[in-house]
């Protein structure tokens, strides 16, 4: 029962994956299909796609992923992924369809080295189940921890981009000039931000308004701090106020609030450490000191 159960649901994700292929390639022949699929791709909230060709092996994930729904909606999905530095337009068929691929690849896999090591059957059907779920949630995972790895490279570089752009405003140089002379300095000690500044600048130059540009980057990133840093720029724009006093002022609570965020690190640092010093260096500690005495009373016993 077992094996027909396994055996039906690996042609069925066969067959859907089929299907997903042949849909492709028949809409694919659609001159109206394929460019109501450029005119969805152009309207990515920000993004902007690198390279001309994708990888092949990327094509048919994606093309894999084409029929499975997104939870929240493909925006939300997409927007996820664009924080997480994926840009391209098929990152979210590339998303879904791995998904699918671990959802089905790793109970098989599972299975393989179960039989091969004969696996009780309820050992192999609760394996299966756990290694679908976990190739289901896997890529998920992975995307909340590369948004999370972007967002402290942003939120790390941000007060040094800022003290940059307050320099460059005071020397005189514009918004938009001294946001890509700051992108260009930070090339190197900051490569996340930087990317982010010079889409911001291709932006602009392709005709965006300065505003729409600079909430771009705050809806790519997610990062707060940004979000603070785009109102007090778009405030101080149509105010006509001084863009050098308030970046000097933004950049000094910037710093004021990296210093408070270490010195709340370092708080924690006593709390995490309780966990290896109780259970990994006080019991070997004891070992060493206690044993040779224990040893000793042994022996001292026993010759009693």
């Amino acid at each position: 029962m077992f094996l027909l159960i396994f055996s039906l649901l690996i042609f069925a994700a066969i067959a859907l994956g089929a299907f997903a292929v042949y849909t492709d390639s028949v809409t694919t022949k659609s001159p109206v299909a394929v460019r109501l699929r450029e005119l969805r791709s152009m309207r990515t909230g920000g993004a902007v796609n690198y390279g001309d060709r994708p990888p092949i092996l990327l094509k048919w994930i994606a093309q894999l992923g084409g029929f499975m729904p997104a939870r929240d909606g493909r925006n939300a999905l997409r927007t996820g992924l664009v924080r997480a530095g994926y840009r391209r337009p098929e990152a979210v068929l590339a998303f879904l369809g791995s998904k699918l691929v671990l959802a089905a690849g790793l109970p098989v896999l599972w299975f393989i080295i179960a039989y091969s090591s004969q696996q009780p059957g309820g050992r192999v059907f609760l394996g299966a189940i756990v290694s679908g779920i976990v190739g289901f949630y896997l890529p998920t995972m992975f995307i909340a921890w590369r948004q999370g790895v972007r967002h402290d490279a942003v939120l790390t570089a941000l007060p040094d981009a800022l003290d940059l752009l307050v320099i460059c405003v005071e020397a005189g140089l514009g918004i938009s000039a001294a946001l890509q002379r700051v992108s260009v300095e930070l090339r190197i000690a900051s490569p996340v931000l930087a990317g982010e500044l010079v889409l911001v600048n291709q932006e602009m130059q392709t005709g965006i308004s300065r505003t729409d540009a600079l909430r771009n980057l705050a809806e790519r990133t997610g990062v707060d701090e940004v979000y603070s840093l785009v109102a007090m720029l778009i405030q101080t724009d149509r105010l006509g106020t001084s863009v050098g006093q308030a970046l000097r002022a933004h950049a000094d609570s910037m710093r004021t609030k990296r210093r408070q965020r270490a010195e709340q690190l370092a708080r924690k640092a006593t709390v995490k450490l309780a966990f290896p010093l109780v259970l990994l260096i006080f019991p070997a500690l004891l070992l060493v000191l206690l044993g040779p005495a224990a040893i000793q009373l042994m022996r001292a016993l026993t010759a009693s």
